[in-house]
């Protein structure tokens, strides 16, 4: 049990890496309004490659670490680009004075912390 907590760990410092340390300034232009989708590809890139390296280490097999890293890859930049667009659509979202950006942040963050609980689940399971 101890170790599967610490690959939780792990997947979750594997999203803080990919989210806040290795986003660009192009990435974040392209994340506030979801109309270039590029950055933002780049930016699920970062976060499927650091999570598959580590399943990889933590012996996920091949096939399950490929669906696990499209998974990852796929929801992020789904999630991403809506907020995106959402934040450009509405400007309240947008405005980080005013309460409804934090709660879209908030969300945001949510669907991705339960993207990366099922994928440790699977992940122990296998």
């Amino acid at each position: 049990m101890m170790n599967a907590f610490l690959l939780l760990i792990v997947l979750l410092a594997c999203h803080y890496l990919a989210d806040f340390c290795f986003t660009s300034p192009s990435m974040i232009r392209a994340k506030a309004d979801g109309r270039n989708p590029w950055p933002i590809l780049l930016h699920a890139g970062i976060h499927s490659g650091l999570m598959g390296f580590c399943l990889l280490v933590w012996g996920v097999s091949w096939k399950l670490l490929l669906i696990l890293a499209l998974v990852e890859f796929v929801s992020h930049f789904l999630i991403d680009t809506t907020k995106g667009h959402l934040t450009a659509h509405y400007c309240i979202l947008g405005d980080m004075q005013k309460k409804p950006y934090w709660m879209l942040y908030g969300f945001d963050q949510l669907l991705h912390l339960l993207v990366i609980m099922m994928i440790w689940y699977y992940s122990i399971v296998d």
